[in-house]
């Protein structure tokens, strides 16, 4: 039987090409996976509650995984941080049970827009 783990993660989105995995360019989801498969040493598929888009950043997205035994989720928070781009960044990592889905059990989704009208020397283009 797998263990099922909720990931609770926040990025700045201006260099990925969104969540989800993309063939021209860098995702998020990429980076996660590929930093849990290089931590425990076998591919390792995340699924995201959502998706976000080219440039866009999250302040608390969840994303889950499967593994065979247990793992210590603060132990492994702090390992994928020390692997992961400075801009992603993993607040939490906790067994759930198997029957929850990051996607499939979210209660709510939140989304925040900003619209400048004015320029400002301290935003990026």
């Amino acid at each position: 039987m797998k263990n099922r783990y909720f990931i609770t993660l926040s990025y700045d989105g201006t260099r990925y090409h969104g969540w989800q995995i993309q063939p021209n360019g860098d995702s998020v989801q990429q980076e996660l996976q590929q930093a849990l498969s290089t931590l425990l040493r076998q591919p390792v598929e995340v699924v995201g509650a959502g998706r976000t888009d080219t440039g866009v950043h999250a302040k608390m997205m969840v994303a889950h995984f499967e593994w065979e035994s247990h793992l210590d989720g603060e132990q492994l928070s702090y390992k994928l941080n020390k692997l992961l781009p400075q801009d992603i960044a993993v607040q939490e990592v906790r067994q759930v049970s198997e029957d929850m889905h990051a996607r499939f059990s979210a209660t709510s989704r939140t989304y925040h827009y900003y619209i400048h009208t004015r320029k400002d020397p301290f935003l990026q283009a």
